[in-house]
């Protein structure tokens, strides 16, 4: 979901940027690199193009073995881009420490949330029960 800039302090671009410095470009839970492009198998597990075009050049087909189930004519490659999370899940803290700010790739800032969504979620409805 795209960004809200006006929910963000003024600053927030210069923050990412500093945060992004700081992980070296790459995700802060599982590694992955900033802006590279290749696929994801069904576990989840991501195939930079350059990962798969060195393993071609040694010979192993990705595409036949570990990503036979995609179709690399037609299914498109994804392109990781890296987030900024809340680390303690409050996106109204604007004075928050750069420590509790974390740059993720999508993946591991969804799976991040997730519980906390579900939270959320919960009591969101409890609280529209209590004007039913």
């Amino acid at each position: 979901m795209p960004i809200d800039y006006k929910k963000y302090p003024t600053d927030w671009k210069e923050r990412r940027e500093r945060i992004l410095k700081r992980a070296k470009n790459k995700c802060e839970f599982c590694g992955i690199l900033n802006g590279d492009f290749g696929y994801r198998d069904k576990d989840g597990k991501f195939y930079s193009y350059k990962i798969i075009a060195d393993a071609l050049d040694r010979g192993y087909d990705y595409f036949y073995n570990g990503l036979s189930h995609i179709d690399d004519e037609e299914d498109k490659p994804i392109k990781i881009v890296l987030t900024i999370a809340h680390l303690d899940h409050d996106e109204e803290n604007h004075n928050v420490k750069d420590e509790r700010l974390a740059a993720l790739c999508q993946k591991c800032h969804l799976g991040y949330d997730v519980e906390e969504k579900k939270r959320r979620r919960k009591n969101k409805k409890a609280v529209n029960d209590l004007f039913e």
